[in-house]
């Protein structure tokens, strides 16, 4: 039985853009690459027969092919983006039976857990195992094995070049062909990472290689856990697409929400408008706040009604639209013609979907956003919640419109609940997503259903993040209250919502209530005769009323700013900072 580890090494990353480092098996600890201690660590092992470097090319790579030849290893060399296809290239090289893909950016590699973990592989005859994730072992002393009828298997898939990008992310999609073994540690901190990812990992790896009497998972979690700010320094700051800090690129409109309420009443249009096309829907998620709504209202705009209605958001300072449920937007007949109507208007568009089809994909500079509701990590979630079987298609369309993304912002959204919280399925769902390019993963609390609530802590995915991806968790804390916290709610016309029969609504969030009526219909009257007339100025003297949000209203986004409001008026010191 003989097995190889196959370090993998590129002298660029394929996630850039980022601040990642550029040939991080090069970087320099004590005097020595990366490489260099990656080797010293894997020549201790009693398990492995070999030890061979995996390059992406020959030519690109010359500076690590070197290094490698002079440490005495075997290269090889092909496949830059098919990390499976240089595992299998080693495999067929070196007649392995198995193969431990390691990643030359992985100084201080646990060998003990490494030797532990491939008997049991060996032993259990599993397709696939790995020890770092969220049980595991800290990111950066981990491994991963394969057999290599698995790799031969999936060589005879003819996976495409999308697939291929995804390396050893494919087992895990496809659980159900290829068994994996997930070997947890005695002592897990998935909040922690000993990876060369960035400048800042350089010090970290090396105060580890000083302070540290030996190099294993209970020893280093042990070390970093006195070290706060040596974590500390690896945080990304990463934009916020879904913040509060957001409302500050609108000072004219912040001024006009201090002031809003029965007495002087904000008539400037919504930085934003949520627009439902259509309540047709295809599929039945169990948290669904919109599927009351949708049976209710029933609907479908036309453009006949649609086309003025983005002449009047423009003319009235309206920046942007979001096209989102009642239902699924993308069933409507016509949904790309009023998608190019909207965009010629010269407002900005964004679109939450749920990604099943995709008729934007070759269209998608129409799109400052497009957000994918995602809302399971596996298919059998994905099936038990959804009510769809979906996954897989949804899956590969996040990778189409991936590959063609640029210049649009692409995320996921994620509706945590007590039935898709799993840390382990969550954390190779942000790498997947990490890997193909997207920008964002937007995890958010299940609300209207407190029986579905989870109260996982996810704070740890937050260390993959680079400068092009985020890990947003703010509505985690954010969007947690009811009541608006006993506050007049000033923030609502930061937005409007425009349903599938044509009602504009004060909230989004109080209009789930049958006797929450909405202010107009675009049916009847233009949009600015319903934002400036009567019927929404009683609704803003009803919400100005703490007493009447702390009955009515749900667990609510616009929360936060009505706090941030409250807090600016609540300053003395007024001249300073």
């Amino acid at each position: 039985m003989k097995v190889v580890a196959a370090i993998l090494a590129r002298a660029y990353s394929p996630e850039s853009p980022s601040r990642l480092l550029p040939a991080r098996c090069l970087a320099l600890i004590h005097g020595r690459t990366s490489l260099e201690w990656v080797v010293e660590r894997l020549r201790r092992s009693t398990r492995l027969d070999g030890v061979a470097v995996a390059l992406g090319d020959e030519v690109e790579d010359r500076t690590i092919a070197d290094l490698a030849r002079r440490l005495g290893l075997k290269v090889y060399a092909g496949h830059p983006d098919g990390i499976l296809d240089r595992l299998h290239l080693v495999a067929r090289g070196e007649k392995a039976d198995h193969v431990v893909r390691i990643n030359g950016n992985f100084p201080l590699v646990d060998v003990e857990a490494l030797d532990d973990m491939i008997s049991e592989h060996v032993l259990s005859g599993v397709d696939f195992s790995l020890n770092s994730h969220y049980q595991g072992v800290v990111y950066g002393l981990g491994a991963e094995v394969i057999s290599r009828p698995a790799l031969e298997r999936i060589k005879s898939e003819e996976l495409s070049s999308e697939q291929k990008g995804l390396g050893t992310l494919y087992l895990h999609h496809h659980g159900d062909r290829y068994r994996t073994y997930y070997r947890s540690a005695s002592t897990a901190a998935p909040h922690f990472r000993v990876s060369i990812d960035f400048e800042p990992d350089i010090r970290v790896v090396s105060e580890i290689l000083s302070g540290v009497s030996k190099i294993d998972n209970d020893h280093v979690v042990s070390f970093l856990g006195t070290r706060p700010d040596l974590t500390a320094s690896q945080e990304i700051m990463v934009p916020a697409e879904v913040s509060l800090e957001k409302v500050l690129l609108f000072p004219d409109k912040v001024q006009a929400l201090r002031l809003n309420n029965c007495v002087t009443f904000d008539a400037t249009y919504p930085i934003s408008v949520e627009l439902s096309l259509t309540n047709r829907c295809n599929h039945h998620c169990l948290w669904c706040s919109d599927a009351d709504l949708r049976e209710r209202l029933g609907g479908e705009l036309s453009p006949e009604v649609l086309y003025p209605l983005f002449d009047d958001l423009k003319a009235g300072g309206t920046r942007g639209v979001v096209i989102e449920g009642g239902g699924e937007p993308t069933l409507h007949p016509d949904f790309m013609p009023v998608v190019t109507r909207a965009g010629e208007s010269g407002l900005a568009l964004g679109l939450i979907t749920n990604g099943y089809l995709t008729p934007y994909l070759d269209r998608m500079e129409f799109f400052e956003w497009i957000r994918v509701s995602l809302d399971a990590s596996d298919r059998d979630q994905y099936r038990r919640l959804k009510r769809v079987d979906g996954f897989n298609r949804v899956i590969q369309n996040l990778m189409a419109l991936a590959a063609r993304k640029m210049p649009v912002t692409l995320g996921v959204g994620y509706v945590l609940t007590n039935r898709n919280d799993d840390p382990v399925k969550l954390e190779q769902l942000v790498l997947f997503l990490r890997k193909i390019g997207l920008n964002y993963i937007h995890i958010r609390p299940v609300v209207d259903h407190p029986k579905l609530r989870s109260s996982a802590d996810l704070d740890f995915l937050k260390k993959y993040e680079t400068t092009s991806f985020s890990v947003n968790l703010s509505a985690m804390a954010d969007n947690r209250e009811s009541g608006n916290l006993g506050l007049p709610c000033l923030a609502h016309s930061l937005s409007a919502v425009i349903t599938a029969d044509g009602g504009i609504y004060l909230c989004g969030r109080l209009n789930s209530n049958a006797s929450w009526e909405p202010v107009g219909n675009i049916l009847e009257q233009s949009f600015f005769e319903v934002w400036t007339g009567d019927r929404r100025r009683r609704q803003v003297s009803l919400v100005s009323e703490p007493e009447f949000c702390r009955r009515h209203c749900p667990q609510c986004r616009m929360t936060k700013y009505n706090r941030l409001l409250n807090d600016m008026e609540r300053v003395q010191t007024r001249n300073f900072i």
